[in-house]
């Protein structure tokens, strides 16, 4: 029967110091490996959102390490994109979601959420660069927007209020609205100001202090550490915020809600006729079902007003006017003028209109050639008489 083989202690000791030092040397490949985003590479990644003011900012780099919940959030927002402010909060309270608060801060952005439910990859690549490279994620925002500020794109209107110096600041102009811009990268940040605004802002979402549970009015981020702050506590990636019983309020409120509009005039009424109750018709009668007889009315006769014509007045004949002289009949009976006309060929090639041949058939005489007649002339040249 063998003996088990005795180990050295000072062997064991190194076969353990290796060991660990493999595993040590694992871990900071795996540690460089999800945090080996270049600058151009983050550069890339916070171009789509670098120029949302910061309170929006901070929930969108909160939600992005929560990538498995951005697809059924922003279906449940689609859904109920018909609610807004407190009605919506209401319904978010009792539908008790699932989800980060971080994610559920973005519901009244329906927008928002299907951007980054439809470009999942991006989504993801940000929430692993937040988790790991967190200050590099906020310089990068710094980068981009010191970029469209120089081109003339980033600047101070009615929506938001920009500040710059060491760091440039987002802000809404009115604490409870929050406007999403909606821009392209490839010109904000390459393009100089030719004077067309580049970056739109779309209409507003009124906040007021309904979503102050999940930390809007409350959350900031403080640019020269390059710390995020939501509900004034210093935010660390995949940190549980703490769900209260009671609403959170936030501290400070700066705006009123806006009006509402006011309610239309109530329409006059107007009291309806009297339905007039016909009688049953006895049972064994039947009812008439053909229509009434239309009332035909007979048009007023035209009255027509004959005119007599003018008498017409016709010039005396004069007395010492010779008659016109109609030549006599051939002996056939047959006037020549009513004879069919007939064409004759000429040596020139042209038609005339001959009837002589005719005439001297009747008469008895000759036939002869006639005369070629001028083109120039209308009139016809009188008739020889007789024969030749």
């Amino acid at each position: 029967m063998g003996t088990a083989k005795e180990v050295p202690v000072d062997r064991l000791f190194s076969r353990l110091l290796n060991v660990m030092a493999a595993l040590v040397l694992c871990l900071g490949v795996s540690g460089f490996a999800q945090a080996n985003y270049s600058t151009s590479e983050l550069d890339t990644l916070v171009a789509n959102i670098a120029l949302y003011p910061d309170p929006l900012l901070v929930q969108v780099l909160d939600a992005s390490t929560y990538g498995n919940q951005i697809a059924p959030a922003a279906l449940w927002a689609e859904s109920h994109k018909n609610l807004k402010g407190e009605t919506l909060a209401n319904a978010i309270e009792e539908a008790d979601l699932p989800y980060d608060p971080s994610v559920q801060a973005l519901l009244p952005f329906p927008s928002v959420l299907s951007m980054m439910s439809k470009y999942r990859t991006w989504t993801d690549q940000l929430g692993d660069a937040v988790t790991n490279q967190k200050e590099d994620v906020m310089e990068a925002v710094q980068r981009m927007r010191q970029k469209a500020y120089d081109y003339g794109h980033l600047k101070t209107n009615e929506q938001v209020k920009v500040e710059t110096g060491d760091n440039i600041t987002i802000y809404p102009v009115q604490k409870e609205y929050v406007y999403v811009p909606v821009y392209n990268p490839r010109v904000v940040y390459y393009v100089r100001y030719d004077g067309y605004s580049r970056v739109y802002y779309g209409s507003g979402v009124w906040l007021g202090t309904w979503f102050g549970e999940w930390g809007w009015g409350s959350c900031w981020i403080d640019w020269g550490p390059r710390v995020i702050y939501v509900r004034d506590t210093r935010w660390y990636a995949h940190r549980p915020i703490p769900r209260h019983p009671r609403r959170y309020r936030p501290p400070h409120h700066f705006n009123s809600p806006p009006p509402r509009r006011p309610a239309p005039a109530p329409a006059s009424r107007v009291a309806p006729a009297p339905a007039v109750r016909v009688a049953p018709a006895p049972s064994g009668a039947r009812m008439s079902t053909a229509p009434a007889p239309a009332t035909r009315t007979a048009p007023a006769p035209a009255t027509r007003v004959m005119t007599a014509p003018a008498p017409q007045s016709y010039p005396a004949a004069s007395p010492s006017a010779p008659a016109a002289r109609r030549p006599a009949p051939g002996p056939s009976g047959i006037e020549p003028e009513r004879l069919p006309t007939r064409y004759v060929d000429s040596d020139d090639d042209s038609r005339r209109y001959d009837n002589r041949r005719y005439d001297s058939r009747n008469r008895g005489g000759s036939i002869s050639q006639p005369t070629p007649r001028s083109r120039t002339t209308s009139a016809p040249k009188p008739r020889p008489s007789g024969r030749r």
